[in-house]
């Protein structure tokens, strides 16, 4: 992250837990504020040609494809079967390598001033035999949103999520709780409180964003982010 732009990792407690609404929501949100950004999403398994992922921050973010995502620079890495991207790789008999993840997102910073990095799966996912996602994100030292939920499960995975950030010295931004779909009222209510005293316990601050539907990105708090994200920067 220099001065010229910002670059953050969004991350998941575990797959399917909403990190593509958050990001594209996220997105729309500083496009809002006047901002030049787009979003990055290093792995796609599961389909064909453009991601899936891509796609869905495109729509909420109210715009069309861009040149970037038509050549495949804002998803280096498209496969078919879905599975962990070491396998889906492996599969088609392909190496991710952090190289081409890496010169996509320099080519995306150098035409943006804010670049969202979506991560794939949960954060401890092999990209190739030698590399974790998280490790990826921790050698280059990117400020994270990570992503929860309320679903059954979401504490745990909360928790280690969490541990594991602290043990890479990975800033984090701040959690997006995440509460599209129906869950009991009591659950969300308890695991809310019980995400808040994980940040205190480990030390993180107690940033914490409720995005209530895909489609009321302007309720969220999103500017306690952006303001996180600056802080870093000063």
């Amino acid at each position: 992250m220099t001065a010229a732009h910002v670059t953050i990792a969004v991350g998941g407690i575990d797959t399917d837990v909403g990190k593509s609404y958050v990001t594209g929501l996220f997105a729309r949100y500083l496009i809002q504020q006047g901002h030049k950004v787009t979003t990055l999403k290093l792995v796609q398994t599961g389909c064909a040609e453009t991601s899936d992922d891509i796609r869905l921050h495109r729509q909420l973010m109210g715009q069309p494809l861009s040149a970037f995502d038509r050549d495949g620079t804002t998803c280096p890495y498209v496969f078919p079967y879905p599975a962990s991207p070491l396998l889906s790789a492996r599969m088609v008999g392909r190496v991710i390598e952090a190289q081409v993840l890496d010169r996509a997102m320099a080519t995306l910073q150098e035409h943006h001033d804010w670049l969202l990095v979506e991560g794939a799966g949960g954060l401890l996912v092999p990209l190739n035999p030698e590399l974790l996602l998280l490790d990826y994100f921790a050698a280059r030292q990117l400020p994270m949103l990570l992503v929860c939920s309320p679903r059954l499960g979401s504490i745990n995975h909360t928790r280690l999520s969490l541990e594991a950030i602290k043990a890479r010295r990975i800033p984090l931004l701040g959690l997006v709780y995440n509460l599209f779909g129906n869950h009991p009222r009591e659950i969300v209510q308890d695991t809310l409180l019980e995400c808040r005293k994980a940040l205190r316990d480990y030390g993180f601050a107690e940033t914490l964003v409720i995005v209530p539907d895909a489609r009321e990105s302007t309720s969220a708090a999103w500017q306690t982010l952006v303001t996180a994200a600056q802080q870093l920067r000063s």
